[in-house]
């Protein structure tokens, strides 16, 4: 039985990785101090990701399971539909919220009541095959010193690092069609109803396999071929630049990557 409606929503869409899964639950239930709901969406009947869940989703959280796999921006956009929190958190099953310093971070979103907070992230690499990271030292980026009009050009922003007020989601989804940056036109959308304010604060820990191809989303084939530069054109075409010299830097991106097209359209 539900309570009084939570401050915040965690949304995590999951798939078939019930480690990363337990380690991502795991972080989200010892570092996030407020009062919030955890909602849970899975696109597979995997029974080790029921049986992860079931270890951490109480009474006031919810967990949905998906029969057919239709991508993460599926699973995402079930996570807002469900959503009851005041402001809502997207996070991959595969990273996790800091130890460090996250109460700040959340502070200062929650006093942004119509702003979406974006943070900073640690990149950690990891082999996850042999359940270890990697010998690389975890990368700090600290995407809030980047000039937000970037955000025009490609995406450097993590949804993860993100928390949005509920009002500015409204009528907001991830487009399920799209083979990669569904992310990144999603923020593009949310941008056209509320700022963006950055919290020069680490907002997620993002864990990256290089090692094993395919496992993690963004080595697919889909991901990294031609259709990838197909995206960012439909992006480009759909939230059109808002500058001259924004034009031009996004046509020499599409450039550089093999499309010639004239800034004027873009």
């Amino acid at each position: 039985m539900r309570h009084k409606t939570p401050t915040l929503s965690v949304i995590v869409p999951t798939h078939d990785r019930p480690i990363e899964l337990m380690r991502c639950l795991r972080s989200i239930k010892e570092h996030i101090k407020i009062d919030f709901e955890l909602i849970v969406v899975s696109d597979t009947t995997n029974e080790q990701i029921v049986q992860v869940a079931s270890n951490f989703i109480g009474e006031n959280d919810q967990f949905h399971m998906r029969k057919n796999n239709h991508g993460p921006a599926f699973s995402r956009n079930v996570g807002i539909d469900l959503a009851r929190g005041q402001f809502v958190l997207i996070i991959d099953d595969d990273d996790e919220i800091p130890g460090v310093g996250y109460d700040d971070f959340l502070n200062t979103a929650l006093n942004n009541t119509k702003s979406v907070t974006f943070g900073d992230v640690i990149i950690a690499r990891e082999d996850r095959l042999k359940g270890v990271l990697t010998s690389e030292k975890p990368e700090l980026l600290e995407l809030t010193k980047t000039p937000f009009e970037q955000i025009w050009i490609k995406n450097y922003i993590f949804t993860q690092a993100c928390i949005f007020p509920a009002i500015a989601l409204a009528g907001k989804r991830q487009d399920v069609h799209m083979k990669s940056l569904e992310d990144w036109d999603f923020l593009l959308s949310v941008y056209q109803a509320a700022e963006f304010k950055p919290a020069h604060a680490i907002g997620a820990i993002i864990y990256k396999d290089y090692v094993n191809q395919g496992n993690r989303r963004g080595t697919t084939t889909a991901a990294n071929n031609f259709e990838a530069v197909l995206d960012y054109l439909y992006v480009y075409r759909r939230w059109r630049a808002p500058s001259e010299q924004l034009k031009i830097m996004r046509a020499n991106m599409l450039k550089q990557n093999g499309l010639d097209i004239q800034a004027e359209f873009l």
